[in-house]
């Protein structure tokens, strides 16, 4: 089963920010995933989360592997079968390093009226 759009898989919470989860965002353009703190932004490309991440000044968030955007679309959060044919990342949460969970996408403003 598919993760609807306005659903992220998620593993965990920042270190960095203290309050984003931690997306699996899969790169439009050559499909790695990554693990993305949907606050703060920061990066791992690994299952190591107490590495230090990659960051970018860059608002397009370009893709550590391949420098495509990782906010734009084809990018999006991961499925659970895509997950799960990460090699590194379905080894990680099947070892209990990491835990699969699922929740909404931070959206700023959602609630706010847009002034026209």
């Amino acid at each position: 089963m598919s993760v609807p759009s306005d659903e992220m898989l998620y593993v965990g919470f920042c270190r960095v920010c203290g309050t984003g989860p931690l997306g699996l965002r899969l790169c439009g353009g050559c499909g790695a995933l990554v693990i993305l703190c949907d606050e703060c932004d920061a990066v791992w490309t690994t299952a190591d989360t107490s590495a230090p991440p990659a960051f970018s000044d860059e608002p397009e968030l370009p893709c550590p592997h391949c420098e495509a955007s990782l906010v734009d679309a084809p990018s999006r959060w991961a499925t659970r079968e895509e997950v799960a044919s990460c090699d590194w990342l379905a080894s990680a949460i099947d070892a209990g390093e990491l835990s699969l969970e699922s929740g909404k996408p931070f959206e700023p403003n959602a609630d706010e009226e847009i002034d026209g």
